[in-house]
C-alpha cells in the first residue's frame, strides 16, 4: 500500500514544460498534490532528475524536478509546494472535468 504525505487531487489540466537548453512541451496534467504533479507526456524522454519549468495552466512558471517516468507518465516534485489556495483553484476551477 502506498504512503503519500498529501492528497492527490484528480484533474484534467492543459500545461507545459521546459527543461533546460530545450523547447516548451505541452502535456496534461493528470494529479496535482500541494508537492507535486503526476503529467501524461505523448513522447517523454525525461530523465529522472531533471529540472524542468511546469505550468498548469495559466500557473508558473514552476520549479520542478522530475522524480519519476514511467513510460508516457512523469512524476515531478515541486521546489517550493503550493500555497493550499492555489492547490485548490487549479483543483476546483481549472480542470477540465471540474463542474
Amino acid at each position: 500500500m502506498e504512503t503519500r504525505r498529501e492528497d492527490r487531487h484528480l484533474v484534467h489540466v492543459a500545461g507545459a514544460y521546459r527543461a533546460r537548453q530545450s523547447g516548451s512541451r505541452q502535456i496534461w496534467i493528470k494529479d496535482v498534490s500541494e508537492y507535486g504533479c503526476r503529467f501524461f507526456d505523448k513522447f517523454s524522454v525525461l530523465r529522472v532528475g531533471t529540472e524542468v519549468l511546469l505550468k498548469l495552466g495559466n500557473i508558473g512558471p514552476l520549479d520542478a524536478h522530475v522524480r519519476w517516468r514511467e513510460g508516457n507518465i512523469v512524476g515531478a516534485e515541486f521546489v517550493t509546494p503550493l500555497h493550499p489556495s492555489v492547490l485548490g483553484h487549479i483543483s476546483e476551477f481549472m480542470s477540465e472535468d471540474a463542474g
